[in-house]
């Protein structure tokens, strides 16, 4: 029994990947939980601790540490024109076959006419939101997703805005605290848990968007998301709604948009019974008034000869 904890405890302190010589040499200063060093635009100290493990299960955890951080980065210390290089992710990501070119040039797109660029043009960059050594991308392709991406997306924003330290920090200033900011929201908690804070806060119904608006121009309709063409159909549950078309009937998701209506069964059987039914409805309706327009006919006949 001993033997067998021992072996289950090494496999999950063992790398997910072989580390290279390279990738050794770096985590023998990165690895450790101290490495940090005081940011001269903050005053505040920067944690430059890499954990193995996440990195290994990252997005970028096939990548080595060379792959992204180049010239420069080879000596110790590293060159100070190395460490004030901001890195550019979509010179990788726009050149690569397994993206989508127009996605990432979407991205961009959105991301340079963004608020958070444009009020911090020098500080503001895809790893200030997006860890590089963390990050995971998850493109939804069941509904039981929808949850861990709204918790993934969410952790993004209130990383820096539920940090009042960190956002002084940025900015130089103190904003409100967010349940002040969303005070107007019904059930704030409750929203948090179950849609994302770009739905309000980004400028289209793209499901991937970066273009974040000023606050002042954030929606706050309730009716677009509580609708029957609700723009969360477009973003968040734009797989769920593909997979309600194929469990629980074309008449539902389509005719009906997911809206709550007494009495829907949401089973597809009952949706062809229904169908059927209208059909013969329609069929025994027809056929009774082309039988009684033949009566009429035959009788309007007789009358005519019993007149001559």
């Amino acid at each position: 029994m001993m033997r067998l904890l021992l072996f289950c405890a090494l496999l999950l302190l063992a790398p997910l990947r072989p580390l290279s010589a390279d990738d050794q040499t770096c985590l023998r200063c990165h690895g450790m939980q101290s490495m940090a060093y005081l940011d001269p635009h903050t005053g505040g100290l920067r944690n430059l601790a890499i954990d193995p493990q996440t990195m290994a299960a990252s997005s970028h955890g096939k990548l080595r540490c060379r792959s992204c951080h180049g010239p420069g980065f080879e000596a110790y210390p590293h060159f100070e024109e190395a460490k004030r290089e901001a890195l550019h992710c979509l010179e990788c990501h726009k050149g690569n076959d397994r993206f989508p070119y127009a996605l990432f040039e979407s991205i961009e797109k959105g991301f340079t006419r963004s608020h958070h660029a444009r009020a911090l043009p020098d500080r503001f960059f895809c790893s200030s939101c997006h860890d590089p050594h963390a990050f995971h991308g998850l493109f939804q392709t069941r509904v039981e997703d929808v949850p861990k991406q709204v918790r993934q997306d969410n952790h993004i924003c209130l990383n820096c805005h539920h940090n009042n330290e960190r956002i002084k920090d940025m900015t130089g200033r103190l904003l409100p605290t967010l349940q002040r900011s969303h005070a107007w929201l019904p059930n704030l908690e409750r929203h948090w848990q179950a849609v994302r804070c770009v739905e309000c806060h980004t400028g289209s119904s793209r499901p991937q968007d970066h273009f974040i608006l000023d606050k002042s121009l954030a929606l706050r309709d309730c009716v677009a998301c509580h609708a029957r063409d609700s723009l969360l159909t477009s973003k968040l549950y734009l797989y769920r709604a593909e997979e309600e078309r194929q469990k629980a009937g074309f008449v539902n998701a389509l005719v009906l948009n997911n809206a709550y209506v007494i009495g829907m069964t949401r089973n597809l059987w009952l949706d062809w019974a229904s169908l059927a039914l209208l059909a013969l409805t329609l069929l025994v309706l027809l056929g009774h008034g082309f039988a009684r327009w033949l009566v009429n006919r035959k009788r309007a006949a007789s009358n005519k000869e019993g007149d001559a």
